[in-house]
């Protein structure tokens, strides 16, 4: 009975050691925006219903001193981490692609704001610091 009771301890301690382990997750919101179909939009020229029908209906609408503005977006993330018992260790990458067109009263875009940052998502594995 002596003996059962160290074997029991380390059998436990095996078991619970080799519950942690490691995950990596990815995860998306939105489609990605198509640079040609962006580029096709000219200020002064272009309408509403041109750029739906380029860009597919915009994610958000946002009315505001006298102008009507598109949104569209996509997120990308990543995220590893690193699941122990007692603690864990998680690190998130995320990033956005951002597109803004600004219509006036007429339907007219009259600005075009656009910002890629998806391409500088970075995957590690190290949870802490660069």
């Amino acid at each position: 009975m002596l003996l059962l009771r160290p074997l029991v301890g380390i059998i436990v301690i095996l078991v619970l050691a080799m519950t942690q382990g490691c995950i990596v997750t990815r995860g998306t919101v939105g489609e990605p925006l198509q640079e040609d179909a962006i580029s096709a939009i000219k200020k002064g020229t272009t309408t509403m219903a041109e750029v739906v029908s380029r860009m597919g209906a915009p994610d958000r609408i946002v009315r505001g001193n006298d102008h009507e503005i598109f949104h569209y977006y996509y997120y990308d993330g990543k995220s590893p981490a690193m699941l122990l018992l007692i603690l864990n260790f998680i690190r998130m990458d995320i990033k956005s692609d951002n597109l803004y067109v600004f219509f006036n009263r007429n339907g007219i875009a009259e600005e075009v704001v656009y910002g890629k940052r998806t391409d500088r998502t970075r995957f590690k594995l190290w949870p802490f610091g660069d």
